[in-house]
């Protein structure tokens, strides 16, 4: 391969990273949620010895599509190995909450991934939740 041709090849390339960061039209935020027309969301409460995990869809109009979310970790009582999924539809103003997962809060930590599906677009919301101590 020549010199040009590797100039070309890396060229092509990082076009094809952009055009498949474009497709998604989801730009990551710092807490694991997404900004865009299909948008994600994992929200995490302590009730008691509790974590309630809630994953959430938002889209900027009306759709449909599939989800998995899947919590993994534990802490002193025990662990979770927690894998959900199905269908949804969301649209502006009507956000899907797709489940509700309880975990045990004592010392623990999970990891929370949220993979949703809508429109042959796909975005994914990760978060790691510290239980209480």
């Amino acid at each position: 391969m020549t010199r040009l041709d590797k100039r070309t090849a890396a060229a092509s390339a990082a076009l094809l990273a952009v055009l498949a960061a474009g497709a998604t039209g989801a730009t990551a935020g710092k807490d694991g949620s997404y900004s865009g027309p299909l948008r994600c969301e994992i929200r995490d409460t302590i009730q008691g010895d509790a974590i309630l995990l809630e994953p959430i869809v938002y889209a900027d109009k009306g759709t449909s599509g599939t989800y998995t979310v899947s919590v993994s970790g534990g802490g002193t009582s025990g662990s979770a190995d927690i894998r959900q999924g199905g269908a949804f539809e969301a649209g502006p103003g009507n956000p899907a909450a797709l489940s509700r997962i309880s975990v045990g809060a004592n010392g623990a930590a999970y990891d929370v991934e949220l993979i949703v599906t809508a429109g042959g677009t796909s975005i994914s919301c990760v978060k790691q939740v510290p239980g209480a101590t």
